[in-house]
This record gives C-alpha cells, sequence and structure tokens, in this order.
C-alpha cells in the first residue's frame, strides 16, 4: 500500500535525480569545450574523398587501422580532437584526415601513424582547427 509519505518521498527522489543528471550535463559542457567537427566533415561530401566508408575489409587494413587508433588513443598529450581522427586503410595507403587542435598535434598523429603501418604510405590530410 502506497502512503502519501511514501509517493511524496519517490517524487522527490525523481526530482532530485533529474537535477542532478542536469547539473552535471551543464557543468561538463561549461568545462570543456566540445569537438565540434561540424565544418570538417564538409571534406566528406566531396565524393574524391577518402571516408571511413572507404576502409577496405581485409585482415592486413583492419589490424593497420586499429592499431594506429590504439596508439592515437593510448597518447594522452592528444586532444579529443586528435583522438577523433578519421584513419582509412586501402591497400599500402593509410590516410588520415580530420581537424586538430595544433600542428604539433598534426605531426604526432602522423608520426604514430608511421611507425604501426610499416612498409605503408601515410597520407596526412590532418587540418590544424583555427
Amino acid at each position: 500500500m502506497l502512503t502519501p509519505f511514501s509517493l511524496s518521498t519517490a517524487v522527490l527522489a525523481g526530482i532530485l535525480t533529474v537535477t542532478a543528471v542536469n547539473a552535471q550535463t551543464t557543468e561538463s559542457a561549461t568545462k570543456h569545450a566540445a569537438a565540434d567537427n561540424t565544418k570538417a566533415n564538409a571534406t566528406d561530401r566531396n565524393t574524391a574523398a577518402k571516408t571511413p566508408g572507404d576502409q577496405s575489409n581485409d585482415k592486413d587494413a583492419i589490424e593497420v587501422t586499429a592499431g594506429i587508433r590504439r596508439a592515437v588513443l593510448d597518447d594522452k598529450s592528444l586532444s579529443t580532437s586528435a583522438h577523433n581522427v578519421k584513419i582509412m586503410t586501402d591497400g599500402d595507403v593509410v590516410t588520415l584526415r580530420g581537424p586538430v587542435e595544433s600542428a604539433d598535434e598534426k605531426k604526432r598523429v602522423e608520426a604514430l601513424a608511421v611507425k604501426v603501418a610499416t612498409g605503408k604510405q601515410v597520407r596526412n590530410e590532418i587540418s590544424v582547427a583555427r
């Protein structure tokens, strides 16, 4: 049997939960600038540009792409934007594309890709966000 006290307690708990979630969302949005790649993703609309859909499904290409992604994500000095660069492997060519925060990050991501993708050509199409 539901008493008025237990009903009001349940309603209050629900309100407090919603308030806490909203406060966390607002706080994190103000603390960290969101990685917004909307403008950079316009490049994907160019049919000549490589996109993740062009990723080869052969075992070697998948392993190379996954290895580069792991290396990039393991580098905690890189920004969220750098962690989110597009990595596509097709045959002997690895293409990197997307925005990063600095020229140093662009060089670092390329260096990681070259180290992991031994024997493959790395095409660095990464842009520096301004």
